[in-house]
């Protein structure tokens, strides 16, 4: 308890201050694949976007005095982080295509967009779908999401998922089987708030 004291007291001293930016590290390094994940797909899916907003996160983080003693409440916290940027980043997106209402040109595009043929609705709903999902996997801590696409992305068996891991195939099935569950009560909610 005193190390967390010290850790967040002001006037820090150097010791102190690199084990602070160790651990910092070390969580980005643990979570940077599961956070930049996260920061894409609410970017839609726009890697420029994305690289900018993950640079932004790491810089306002390293900027911060004090941040969560615990490496998963630094994780959560960094993805907090990333949430406000990203809320920003619409809102900055949203004035610069707003269309005007005197824009007399909008309205006669929009039309002839919709004259050039029927929706896809197949598509439309596969990619919501798409979206629905990733959003879901993402918002899973790093570990949780590179279990995932180890096994269903990247095609990888249980067996050598646990022989990376140092763990048994029965302790893979498990936390995938976990893991699902949570996605399948997740997608659920979203159907019935309309998230």
């Amino acid at each position: 308890m005193d190390t967390l004291a010290t850790a967040l007291a002001p006037g820090m001293s150097v010791s102190v201050e690199e084990s602070r930016s160790e651990r910092l590290r070390r969580v980005f390094e643990r979570t940077c694949d599961g956070l930049y994940r996260f920061i894409l797909v609410r970017a839609g899916n726009d890697r420029h976007a994305a690289d900018e907003l993950m640079q932004e996160t790491c810089e306002i983080a390293a900027g911060h005095r004090r941040f969560p003693w615990n490496e998963d409440a630094c994780e959560a916290w960094l993805r907090g982080i990333a949430r406000n940027l990203l809320k920003k980043h619409w809102r900055q997106a949203a004035k610069r295509s707003a269309v005007p209402l005197h824009d007399t040109q909008a309205a006669p595009q929009v039309a002839k967009a919709l004259e050039s043929g029927p929706l896809p609705s197949e598509a439309v709903l596969r990619d919501e779908v798409l979206s629905h999902l990733m959003t879901a996997i993402t918002d899973l801590p790093a570990a949780e999401q590179r279990l995932i696409f180890d096994f269903y992305f990247d095609e990888r068996s249980t067996a050598q998922i646990a022989g990376d891991l140092g763990v048994s195939v029965k302790s893979v099935e498990s936390r995938l089987y976990r893991i699902r569950s949570r996605l399948r009560a997740r997608l659920r909610g979203n159907e019935r708030t309309g998230e």
